[in-house]
C-alpha cells in the first residue's frame, strides 16, 4: 500500500531565503550530532585494582545502557545473579574447611627438608648463567613478552573498530555530481521547431552538491545546491540560454519503521557489547595462560626435586650393589646379584627420564613466557626461586561463589549476549511496523538569461522564488512473512541467550566447587604424604641402625635386599609428597582463576598504549607500588 505525497508550491518572493535555509540546515545538523560524554577520549583511571573486569581503562567507548529497556534488562540480570548466588550455597562445603582444619590443623609443613635447598642449585653444566626466577618474575616476563597474550590482547581492539563503523552511519557526507550533455535530434513538433524536421539542438551542464546526514532519530537530512546552464533552439525555450540556481533543504523522518533513537543506535550498542565480550574473552584467555605458567613452574619444581631424589637413590643403590657383588664368594647368590643389578639399571633409566622431564619442563616454560632472554642461544638453566606454599588455606565457599558470579568473564560474556539479543529483538519489532515517512523540502530558486548561472546564484539570496513541499510516503508488506520470521528468530535467540547464561552459571559453579574441593583435599593429601615419607625415612634409618642385628639373623645379602626395597619406598614416598605439594600450590592458583580473582590477586591491571606504528595496544602490568601504597593507606 502506497501513500502518495502531497506537494504545495508558492510563487511568493522571500528576501534572504538562502540565509534562512542555511540557518535551518545548521540547526538540524547540529541537533542531529549531540555531544557525547563517551566521545573518542581514553578514560583514564589511576588504578583498576579490584575491577580489572571492567573494560573502561582500555576501551574508548564502552557500553552504557542507552534506553529504559536496556536498563531494565541489566537490572533483571543483576537480580538473577543475586538469586543464583543465594541458592548456590552448600552446607557440606561450608563446614568442610572447619572440619579439615580441626582434623589436620592449620600449621605449616617444614619445606626445608630433603631436596628443597638443592633444587635452587644448578644441575647442568651449561655455559650460560643460571636464571633464578620466581613466579612474580615469570608473570612479569609473560605479560611483557608472551606472544599468546599479544594475540589475546588484539581481540577487543579489533572488535572495537566495529563501534566507529556503526557510528559512521551518522557521519555527515559531502557529495557532488556534475554532467555535461549535448544532443541534436530531428524535430517532429511545431512546438519545438517551426520548420518540420529542423534539428532540435540542446546543450548544457548541471551540477548538484551538498551535505547529507542521518540523525539519531532516523531522519535523513540533506542540504543541496543545484546549478545548471542550458541552451536550446526550441520555440518554447525562452530565453534560448538560461542559467539556474536552486538551494533546497530536505528532511525525511520515519514515523514508525526505522524511527527512534533506540532503534537507530542499536547497532552501536551491539558493537559496544561485542567489544565488551572481546575484552572478557581476553581476560579469560589471560588467566588461563597465567595458570599454565603457574602449572609449568611447579612442574619444573617437581621435575627438579624428582631428579634429585632419583640421583640420591642411584647413588645409594650403587653402594648396595657393590657390596652385594663383593660378597659373591661369601653369602650372596647369583639371583640376588642379578636382582640388585636390575634395580640399579632400572633406577638409572628413571634418572635419565627424570633429567629429560626437567629439560622438557624448562622448554615448555620458555615457550609459554616467550621472553627473548630465555629463548636466546646459550641461556642458562631456569631455577625456581620461590618455594611452595606449605600452610593450610581454608577458602570460604560462599565468598568464592559470589566472586565467581560477579567476576568470571564467561558470565559477563553471557550477559552481554543477552543484552545484544534483546537489542536485536527490538530491531526486529521495529522493522515489523509499516513504513510511513514524513517528507518535507524548503528552498529558493532563481533563473537568469544568457546562461548566467552565477547571477542566478546571487539572486537566491534576494528575490529568489521559494519552493516548499510536505507529504507522507508509506508502504507495508501484505503478509509481513519475512518480518515475522525475523522477529521470531530474534525472540528465540534472546531465549537461548538466557538459557546459555544459566548454563554458564552452572558450569562456573561446578568449576568453583571442583577447585574448592581440590584445595581442601590437596592439603590433607600433602600432610598424609609427608607422614608416609617420614615413616619411610624412619624405616630406612632403623634398617641402618639394625644392620648388625639383621645380618646376624638373616644374613648380609638378605639385609641388603631389604635395604634396596626400603630405599625405593623412601624415594617413592618423598616423590609422592613432592607431587602433593606441587598439586596443592597449583590448586590454590586454580581456585583464584575459578573465582575470577587471579589478576586481582597478582596486582595485574590493563593499560592502553600505542606501539611504534601508533596503533593501539593493550598491555597488562603489575602495579606493585600502587598496591603497596593502598595496603599502607588502609592500615592507617
Amino acid at each position: 500500500m502506497l501513500f502518495s505525497g502531497v506537494q504545495f508550491r508558492s510563487d511568493l518572493h522571500l528576501n534572504h531565503a538562502f540565509g534562512g535555509i542555511a540557518l535551518m540546515g545548521y540547526f538540524l545538523f547540529a541537533m542531529s550530532s549531540p555531544a557525547r560524554a563517551d566521545g573518542p577520549k581514553l578514560i583514564a583511571k589511576p588504578s583498576n585494582q579490584g575491577n580489572v573486569r571492567e573494560p573502561t581503562p582500555v576501551i574508548v567507548r564502552p557500553y552504557k545502557p542507552a534506553s529504559k529497556r536496556e536498563r531494565s534488562i541489566q537490572e533483571s540480570l543483576a537480580a538473577e545473579r543475586e538469586t543464583y548466588r543465594k541458592k548456590s550455597t552448600f552446607g557440606s562445603l561450608r563446614g568442610q574447611a572447619i572440619a579439615l582444619a580441626a582434623q589436620f590443623g592449620r600449621g605449616g609443613l617444614n619445606r626445608e627438608v630433603w631436596w628443597n635447598e638443592r633444587i635452587r642449585e644448578p644441575f647442568s653444566q651449561r655455559s650460560g648463567k643460571p636464571l633464578h626466577l620466581g613466579l612474580e618474575d615469570l608473570y612479569q616476563r609473560t605479560l611483557l613478552h608472551s606472544n599468546q597474550i599479544k594475540v589475546l590482547a588484539g581481540i577487543p581492539l579489533i572488535k572495537e573498530t566495529a563501534i566507529a563503523e556503526a557510528e559512521g552511519e551518522f557521519s555527515p557526507q559531502a557529495y557532488a555530481e556534475s554532467r555535461y550533455e549535448r544532443s541534436t535530434e530531428p524535430s517532429g513538433s511545431l512546438l519545438e521547431r517551426s520548420i518540420p524536421r529542423d534539428p532540435l539542438r540542446r546543450r548544457g551542464w548541471t551540477f548538484e552538491g551538498g551535505l547529507k546526514k542521518k540523525t539519531r532519530t532516523g531522519a535523513q537530512v540533506a542540504l543541496r545546491q543545484e546549478f545548471s546552464q542550458e541552451a536550446e533552439n526550441a520555440n518554447y525555450f525562452v530565453p534560448g540560454e538560461q542559467g539556474r540556481a536552486k538551494m533546497v533543504l530536505s528532511v525525511m523522518q520515519p514515523l514508525l519503521k526505522g524511527a527512534g533513537k533506540t532503534y537507530n543506535q542499536s547497532q552501536i550498542q551491539i558493537a559496544r557489547l561485542d567489544t565488551q565480550s572481546g575484552y572478557s574473552e581476553f581476560i579469560e584467555g589471560l588467566e588461563k595462560h597465567l595458570l599454565d605458567v603457574n602449572e609449568l613452574y611447579w612442574r619444573l619444581y617437581l621435575a627438579r626435586g624428582s631428579l634429585l631424589e632419583k640421583q640420591r637413590l642411584v647413588e645409594e643403590t650403587e653402594k648396595v650393589v657393590k657390596e652385594i657383588e663383593s660378597r659373591g664368594e661369601l653369602d650372596s647368590i647369583l639371583s640376588q646379584r642379578s636382582r640388585a643389578q636390575a634395580a640399579l639399571a632400572s633406577r638409572k633409566a628413571e634418572l635419565i627420564r627424570a633429567d629429560l622431564e626437567v629439560k622438557n619442563a624448562e622448554a615448555r616454560l620458555r615457550t609459554l613466557v616467550s621472553d627473548p632472554e630465555l629463548l636466546k642461544e646459550g641461556s642458562g638453566e631456569i631455577i625456581p626461586a620461590d618455594g611452595p606454599v606449605i600452610t593450610m588455606e581454608a577458602p570460604n565457599f560462599e565468598k568464592s561463589v559470589a566472586e565467581a558470579v560477579d567476576l568470571r568473564p564467561e558470565i559477563q560474556m553471557a550477559e552481554s549476549a543477552i543484552l545484544a539479543a534483546d537489542l536485536r529483538e527490538g530491531i526486529a519489532e521495529n522493522e515489523k511496523r509499516p513504513q510511513i515517512d514524513f517528507v518535507g523540502e524548503f528552498g529558493s530558486s532563481a533563473m537568469r538569461g544568457s546562461g548566467d548561472w552565477t547571477g542566478a546564484f546571487n539572486e537566491q539570496y534576494n528575490g529568489g522564488s521559494p519552493v516548499w513541499s510536505v507529504g507522507f510516503v508509506g508502504s507495508i508488506s501484505l503478509d509481513r512473512k519475512a518480518e515475522k520470521a525475523k522477529l521470531l528468530r530474534a525472540q528465540l535467540e534472546a531465549r537461548q541467550a538466557r538459557d546459555q547464561l544459566r548454563a554458564t552459571m552452572d558450569e562456573v559453579l561446578l568449576d568453583v566447587q571442583i577447585a574448592h574441593r581440590e584445595v581442601m583435599t590437596a592439603w590433607p593429601d600433602a600432610r598424609a604424604k609427608r607422614e608416609a615419607a617420614l615413616a619411610a625415612e624412619q624405616e630406612l634409618s632403623v634398617l641402618y641402625d639394625r644392620r648388625e642385628v639383621e645380618t646376624q639373623e638373616s644374613g648380609t645379602s638378605l639385609y641388603l635386599e631389604k635395604l634396596l626395597d626400603a630405599q625405593q619406598r623412601r624415594a617413592t614416598a618423598r616423590e609422592d609428597f613432592l607431587i602433593a605439594i606441587a598439586n596443592y600450590n597449583v590448586a590454590l592458583t586454580n581456585l583464584e582463576r575459578a573465582k575470577g580473582t587471579l589478576l586481582r590477586q597478582e596486582n595485574i591491571e590493563p593499560k592502553r598504549e600505542e606501539d611504534d606504528r601508533r596503533l593501539p595496544i593493550i598491555r597488562m602490568v603489575r602495579e606493585e607500588a600502587i598496591a603497596q601504597a593502598k595496603r599502607v593507606y588502609h592500615m592507617k
